[in-house]
């Protein structure tokens, strides 16, 4: 099996095993580009093929940011700290999961851990979170 073929492979389980832990397209490619910086599987390396279908198969249960995000910087720890703060002081269900439903609410940004929200887009979530 040649190499192109043994992407081609891993590509299809990727595919296969997705909806375990991704509900949309537009989640698994968010994923992908916060973790490899692509937009699609076509053109990640079998290594990260490789972690990417682990993931998938939740033989892991995350798989950490291997490359820089240029010219974009990450919320901060005060500002995760604002909006946890303000969270629990307004929302009536002060869960994890329906705290990132309201940042995709107001950023239209689908995250897995508010530390994958970007610095501009937690200034909105803290506004909106003040205006409540």
């Amino acid at each position: 099996m040649t190499q192109n073929e043994y992407k081609k492979q891993l590509i299809k389980l990727i595919q296969i095993n997705k909806k375990n832990v991704f509900e949309e397209d537009e989640d698994r490619k968010a994923f992908i580009n916060s973790r490899f910086g692509v937009d699609s599987t076509k053109k990640l390396s079998i290594d990260q093929l490789k972690l990417l279908l682990d993931f998938c198969k939740r033989n892991v249960s995350d798989i950490p940011m291997l490359h820089p995000v240029e010219n974009k910087e990450f919320v901060t720890e005060l500002q995760k700290e604002k909006i946890r703060v303000l969270w629990n002081e307004k929302a009536r269900n002060k869960s994890e999961e329906a705290l990132l439903n309201f940042v995709f609410k107001i950023t239209k940004a689908k995250i897995i851990l508010l530390d994958d929200l970007l610095k501009g887009k937690a200034t909105k979530v803290i506004v909106a979170l003040e205006r409540m």
